[in-house]
């Protein structure tokens, strides 16, 4: 919800610095983009009551994971009651047709508002979902990460709590080990920009650390963390960077959890979510319009959701558009998971997934 925020008060300085860029600002956002639908293959939708910000694949199994809130009713400002407007993480098998929505988890916080979500699996086979859940107040009090530990096949127990004054605006997470994860946070730091730039919310984010024990900053000039993920060998960080768009290549030292920068690489949208397929490639979910982006949030009209396929290479990245579409079949989409063929494609606000099969 905190880059919904940041989207309205950007509109909101777009009419202060009119005549000083504006056109230049709308152009980056998409805002003067020709929305071409294409998809090369076929789309089906996957109700729901909520709505699937983020998703993760337990690709050995084929069950995708899912960060399941009616952000919906958040939006339009029904959730200030203590216990309203809860969420959880669901699961679907992919390999059962047809696709059913089942409950992951087998106990849960009393208050829990699902964001980021991350499937780790130990050496063993040990399977652990963190996921981000934001407070009734946020601003006012801790956020935190969640961690649940699988006790039978697809469902899980929740294990214990992280809270730090460093997950200051959480958006993602990566979870690296079974106490250990990175945060990336979407909110300026403080102090870190001029007054103009903070107040929007453009500029550095802090990328967080959690070695099990204490929270620690290891890059302090995020631009807006929107997703996060690592590679499968745990040595790669990747990071979406909304404001900038563009994606951010980082090393990563497993031992104490540092990091390196290793490559930016632009990207034709405002990246959000970040999936690693099983070959390697980088599946970003992004939003190509951020104007109709705003408006989507305000009075509910349709906004483009976009879907790239990145390569990283020594020259950087390959980016290719796998899927465009003005929102028509699913608006404001966040993330984009595959498995196999399947590409299955959340959104912030719409209460469905779409579940396309690629030719």
């Amino acid at each position: 919800m905190r880059f919904i925020k940041l989207l309205l008060k950007i509109s909101g300085v777009l009419v202060l610095v009119a005549g000083l860029g504006t056109a230049y600002v709308l152009n980056r956002g998409g805002a003067f983009r020709a929305i071409e639908p294409h998809f090369a293959g076929t789309c089906a939708t996957l109700p729901l009551d909520a709505s699937a910000e983020d998703m993760t694949v337990d690709r050995e199994r084929g069950l995708v994971y899912i960060s399941y809130l009616d952000r919906q009713s958040l939006v339009k400002g029904e959730g200030k009651a203590p216990g309203s407007v809860q969420g959880t993480i669901m699961r679907v098998d992919l390999n059962r047709s047809p696709l059913v929505l089942e409950d992951a988890l087998l106990d849960r916080p009393a208050h829990l508002r699902t964001h980021g979500l991350s499937l780790y699996i130990d050496a063993t086979g040990k399977r652990s979902l963190f996921v981000i859940n934001h407070p009734l107040n946020r601003g006012t009090e801790p956020e935190l990460v969640e961690v649940f530990d699988e006790v039978e096949p697809g469902q899980f127990r929740h294990r214990e709590t992280f809270a730090s004054p460093l997950f200051n605006s959480p958006n993602d997470m990566a979870a690296v080990g079974p106490r250990q994860f990175y945060v990336a946070n979407d909110k300026v730091l403080q102090g870190g920009l001029a007054a103009g730039l903070q107040q929007v919310g453009i500029g550095a984010s802090p990328l967080t650390y959690f070695d099990g024990t204490t929270a620690r900053v290891v890059v302090d000039d995020i631009a807006s963390g929107g997703g996060i993920n690592v590679s499968a060998d745990g040595n790669t960080l990747y990071v979406s960077e909304t404001s900038a768009q563009r994606l951010r290549i980082l090393e990563r030292n497993p031992a104490d959890g540092s990091v390196t920068e290793k490559a930016r690489i632009p990207l034709p949208t405002s990246p959000d979510n970040v999936d690693v397929a099983a070959d390697g490639s980088l599946w970003v979910t992004g939003h190509a319009n951020t104007l109709k982006l705003i408006q989507h949030f305000i009075n509910g009209s349709p906004a483009p959701t976009q879907v790239l396929r990145v390569v990283p290479d020594s020259a950087g990245g390959a980016v290719e558009e796998i899927y465009l579409n003005a929102g028509e079949q699913i608006s404001a989409g966040s993330v984009g998971v595959t498995y196999g063929k399947k590409l299955l494609i959340g959104s912030i606000t719409a209460r469905q997934i779409l579940v396309c099969e690629q030719t």
